[in-house]
């Protein structure tokens, strides 16, 4: 899979591209980031890349232009993604949905917004990671990232870790783990667990998972 990354701070991607999991996605070929710097493309020859809201208000908004401009020069663009809070909040579903795609671009925001007909006539879908305010689209850019990184072939050395994670078989979160000691200052580790009744165990770890699920969500 082929990411490439709008950005106005590309450094901001630097280090986590290249350690853990991440960095041995990179080195063996499993994924390739490419990081664009859309100041390089902007049409105004002080390397100003926003602009102050039509009909007022505070911040500055990202011009059109130099996300047209970048998205132009790339040869394989694929699928656009504008990172945006107006947008739906991601799902496993939607990274499982675009994991399939051989070439994605990233769109990272900062300052006030975007000008809205970047979301409209360039980008193919928006996406908002969360209701929290960033300083910026570059990290909703590593979460998405990684998390379709961990779908790729390859990524993970056993894929049934894949499957057991949150969100991955269904809605539901992943269920309590626990390893050793089996108790910790009072605190034991249940004794579903240790019975070696794996039926019993998966009926547990389902239960878990839907009443964690409830009590998180608060449903």
């Amino acid at each position: 899979m082929q990411i490439n990354v709008l950005t106005l701070f590309p450094d901001f991607f630097t280090s986590p591209l290249k350690v853990s999991l991440l960095g041995k996605a990179i080195d063996n070929e499993i994924l390739q980031v490419n990081l664009i710097n859309f100041r390089n493309y902007t049409e105004n020859r002080h390397g100003k890349v926003d602009d102050a809201p039509y009909g007022g208000g505070s911040g500055m908004i990202i011009q059109v232009e130099p996300i047209a401009n970048s998205l132009q020069k790339l040869e394989t663009p694929g699928h656009v993604i504008l990172l945006t809070p107006r947008a739906p909040l991601m799902k496993q579903a939607d990274i499982v949905r675009l994991s399939a795609f051989e070439n994605l671009t990233l769109i990272c925001g900062h300052y006030e917004g975007f000008d809205e007909r970047i979301a409209e006539e360039l980008a193919d879908e928006s996406l908002c990671i969360g209701e929290f305010i960033l300083s910026g689209g570059e990290p909703a850019a590593l979460c998405l990232i990684d998390a379709l990184a961990r779908l790729q072939p390859g990524f993970m050395s056993n894929q049934n870790s894949i499957v057991q994670e949150s969100f991955s078989k269904s809605e539901y979160i992943e269920f309590p783990q626990y390893t050793r000691p089996r108790e910790f200052q009072g605190k034991r580790v249940p004794d579903v667990l240790l019975s070696g009744n794996h039926e019993a165990i998966e009926r547990w770890r389902e239960e878990r998972s839907i009443e964690d699920y409830k009590r998180f969500r608060k449903l």
